[in-house]
């Protein structure tokens, strides 16, 4: 039987356990899952450690993954569900006490971004994560932008941190239009990014000049600049002419002379909508878990079908 076949009826019988109030068995199937089954299944180990700690063992739950990592190196999601298992032990025990103690959880994310075997883009992945959670549950604001401005003297054509930069600006609470504008012309201004890049950076520009700019002379301006941009970058490029366009000795075809030869277009018949108040079939979505790797000897991969895999954040402009 294949091994996501197994993985997946394993899962599913210790979370039925697991609801019907047998939390004890459940927890002894996934532990022999993940110590005779299925040993290399980063997904079994983390629903093991994700119902020890539901029940309040956190040092359980912590040291199954960290077994699992000294086994198997290089899996970030390990990493960062161990930091989240730091995290919310030290909000569960904070109580009502002014602040939590989270310094396990910062000095866990400082080893991942500074060590020498962690990739320039994973790095600066971990530094994001860092510089939100500074952001979002220290609130401290001025030091999850130090440590994505550091991150860009590591990685400087990476255009996940100038975003944040752009982000962090546009969300202030003390909200300016020129912090914003400075945000995207720090990213224009920059001598690693590709034109490409910047032209995303100055449609961006050119979309907040027009939604909340209160100068007209600057989006004048810009607009010049991001034609001016626009043309740089396609300069040189013109279009080839198809090959159903040209002759067999290289000449163009004169397109009057297949005037002849037009086809007239087919008139589809109308497609049929379903009547009102029938239910249409709903849409069919098998989950998947894919956890995320990174191997310490290799570069970068992707590990999910978008172009990068360091996650998206909310554009804003």
């Amino acid at each position: 039987m294949h091994l996501k076949v197994i993985s997946h009826l394993i899962l599913q019988y210790a979370r039925y356990l697991d609801g019907t109030g047998e939390s004890a068995r459940a927890l002894r199937v996934l532990h022999r899952a993940a110590g005779i089954h299925l040993p290399n299944s980063p997904t079994i180990h983390l629903a093991y450690s994700a119902l020890e700690e539901k029940y309040g063992n956190y040092e359980s739950a912590s040291n199954i993954l960290a077994d699992f990592d000294h086994r198997h190196p290089g899996y970030a999601i390990i990493a960062l569900r161990r930091i989240g298992i730091d995290r919310r032990f030290a909000q569960k025990h904070a109580g009502d006490k002014e602040g939590s103690d989270y310094s396990d959880v910062i000095s866990r994310f400082e080893r991942l971004i500074h060590n020498p075997q962690t990739p320039r883009r994973l790095s600066s992945f971990y530094a994001l994560k860092l510089a939100r959670f500074h952001l979002k549950v220290r609130n401290d604001r001025r030091l999850c932008e130090k440590i994505v401005r550091d991150a860009l003297n590591r990685d400087k054509d990476n255009t996940q941190l100038f975003l944040m930069l752009v982000d962090l600006a546009f969300t202030s609470p003390s909200y300016k239009e020129s912090d914003v504008i400075a945000a995207l012309d720090f990213a224009l201004a920059s001598e690693d990014l590709s034109d490409e890049d910047k032209l995303k950076f100055s449609q961006r520009k050119l979309d907040f000049l027009e939604d909340l700019g209160s100068d007209i002379s600057e989006l004048q301006d810009h607009l010049e600049f991001h034609a001016k941009l626009q043309e740089s970058i396609g300069c040189g490029q013109s279009t080839p002419k198809r090959k159903t366009d040209m002759s067999p000795l290289g000449e163009p075809l004169d397109k009057r002379s297949r005037s002849t030869s037009y086809i007239a277009p087919q008139i589809l018949p109308q497609q049929q909508l379903p009547a009102y108040g029938t239910v249409a079939p709903a849409y069919q979505f098998s989950p998947t878990v894919i956890p995320y790797y990174y191997s310490s000897q290799q570069t970068l991969q992707q590990t999910t079908q978008t172009s990068s895999t360091i996650p998206q954040l909310q554009q804003t402009y």
